[in-house]
């Protein structure tokens, strides 16, 4: 009975862990999709609409690309999710020296690529040993995965084929 349990745990774990692993992928401090399909402005378009459907509020957005002078489109957008906010000062006061969150879009070669930091990071940077700072980072991690996935989805087919 016990290996039962220990392999439906394993089994539950490497599913939940790679849930998103069809189009978000993982670099050293961030998560990334690429689209090989679609313009940069429809593509900017539907990520701003996720955005917005996950309710985050957009804040600013940084044109990248005019202030490096390049013609290729690179925007970063700085968001905010008031009730997150709410509930992060209430659980680290100084939350204030990590908000907003960063999501940044450009052109990279011949497609675009959707970028968003790795917030869960910072517990361990400002917060070690805090678990619920941590739990409360991650869920605020896997929202923004969230939305590279649902923007990547409507440009590309998914390949994961769950098994019923």
């Amino acid at each position: 009975m016990r290996f039962i349990q220990a392999y439906l745990t394993v089994l539950v774990l490497f599913f939940t862990s790679f849930s998103y692993e069809d189009f978000v992928q993982y670099e050293k401090g961030y998560y990334y999709v690429i689209i090989k399909q679609g313009s940069f402005k429809a593509i900017n378009g539907e990520l701003k609409s996720q955005i917005m459907d996950h309710g985050w509020d957009i804040v600013h957005t940084i044109n990248v690309d005019k202030t490096v002078r390049s013609k290729k489109p690179y925007k970063t957008h700085l968001l905010c999710k008031a009730t997150y906010l709410k509930k992060g000062v209430k659980l680290f006061d100084p939350i204030g020296v990590i908000i907003p969150c960063k999501m940044a879009i450009k052109v990279e070669g011949s497609y675009v690529k959707i970028m968003v930091e790795d917030v869960s990071e910072y517990a361990k940077i400002y917060a070690p040993g805090d678990e619920r700072f941590s739990k409360f980072l991650d869920k605020i991690k896997k929202e923004m995965i969230d939305i590279l996935n649902k923007t990547a989805s409507r440009f590309m087919k998914s390949k994961y084929t769950p098994y019923e």
